[in-house]
């Protein structure tokens, strides 16, 4: 038997700010009267509620409206610039920061590339400076930063109630990155993991918007993938759901295989950033000069996936049967994944989606007799810029405007 719990004066107000708030965030600039009409909260109260939302400066009067009839209605709108999010993608080689405002608009990015040869602690140092820089340049102070999120490349996990994260297949155990930034700019700082965040962009403004079960491919130097279970993605007890990367290809595979914690999974030991690279240089060491030695200006160091791509994209036969086994694996997951969690919708992102069409072939022709129902597959719009979307939706998300500015 259910118990009704009877709401307090106090939850019912909580309440209707938080209707009436998202409301002119959806639908601005709109009058008190439009409120009324939308929301069907009196409209005494209405008038009570918007000036509490102006006196905590969350709304502003901006002028106003248009009227046949007696006097003209006071716009509304949402103060977006009260305070402002920022959202770092930290990566192997480069990093991605971005600014929004209060609604999730990208105001200002910048993006650069760390210093090989730096550690950690100075490319938190490298990440510090190009903040400060992006927030001046914006007249942003660090007291209007109302929060910041690092999106993490690697699996992470809580430890005493803080993020641990991994990067480079190693621990930064006793490095908090979130102690850091906090210490340095006085505001609260998240942390999560860059696939998760990517169809969390794909969901508030990619493919997967109007979809409830989708699966997200992310194809980098290692292999991600995270997936969305009736409109919500889904973490696992851990936080590692998706690890496709720990995939096995094999009975050999699962016999002789043994896993190291945050090491590369069997699977990404045969299709990721890494393994192409690694194939790459195997190829040019036996065939000598061929299209890929060429694009990475003879030298073997600098073969990268991408490179392997293009090169296969130009008709190099190596690159090609590179392309072919490690996808033959990546195949065979991917469908036990379908099979497993019927899917509306597939997307693949990350560096190999530039491949467009070329990447969407080694895949979809493969697989067209091996699915017991097929979803939609499909190349993600946002790219690398996905991850940085979903930061920050992510982050509006979690954050209540009423107690937490």
């Amino acid at each position: 038997m259910s118990t009704l719990v009877k709401q307090s004066q106090s939850d019912v107000k909580d309440n209707n700010l938080s209707l009436i708030l998202n409301t002119i965030i959806q639908n601005e600039p709109l009058s008190r009267v439009d409120i009324v009409r939308i929301t069907h909260i009196s409209k005494p109260t209405v008038s009570s509620l918007i000036d509490v939302l102006i006196n905590k400066n969350l709304a502003l009067e901006i002028g106003e409206g248009k009227s046949t009839v007696g006097r003209k209605p006071r716009l509304l709108k949402f103060n977006s610039t009260l305070k402002y999010f920022l959202a770092i993608d930290m990566g192997r080689e480069d990093f991605k920061i971005a600014v929004s405002d209060l609604k999730g608009t990208i105001i200002d990015k910048r993006y650069g590339e760390f210093v090989k040869a730096h550690d950690y602690n100075h490319r938190l140092t490298s990440l510090n400076s190009t903040i400060r820089d992006l927030i001046k340049s914006l007249s942003v102070t660090p007291k209007m930063l109302l929060k910041m999120i690092f999106i993490a490349p690697g699996v992470y996990v809580e430890k005493d109630k803080g993020l641990n994260w991994f990067a480079d297949n190693k621990m930064h155990a006793n490095e908090s990155i979130q102690e850091y930034f906090r210490n340095e700019f006085q505001t609260e700082v998240l942390i999560n993991h860059s696939t998760k965040l990517s169809l969390w962009g794909e969901k508030t403004s990619g493919k997967a918007r109007g979809y409830k079960n989708v699966i997200y491919i992310d194809f980098a130097y290692g292999l991600g993938c995270s997936y969305m279970i009736d409109g919500k993605i889904y973490l696992g007890s851990n936080n590692s759901a998706g690890e496709i990367g720990y995939f096995y290809s094999s009975i050999d595979e699962f016999n002789n295989y043994k896993i190291t914690p945050y090491e590369f999974g069997a699977l990404e030991n045969r299709i990721s950033g890494r393994a192409l690279q690694r194939k790459g240089i195997e190829a040019t060491k036996k065939y000598g000069h061929t299209k890929i030695l060429e694009l990475a200006n003879r030298r073997a160091n600098n073969i990268t996936g991408k490179i392997i791509f293009e090169a296969a994209i130009q008709g190099d036969p190596y690159a090609y049967s590179i392309l072919r086994e490690s996808f033959n694996y990546f195949n065979m997951a991917l469908c036990n994944a379908i099979n497993m969690l019927d899917p509306e919708l597939v997307i693949f992102g990350g560096g190999f989606s530039k491949a467009e069409d070329f990447l969407v072939n080694l895949i979809v022709n493969e697989i067209k007799n091996k699915l017991l129902i097929t979803p939609v597959l499909t190349i993600s719009e946002l790219k690398n810029n996905a991850s940085i979307i979903g930061a920050i939706a992510y982050l509006i998300e979690h954050t209540d405007f009423f107690t937490e500015i």
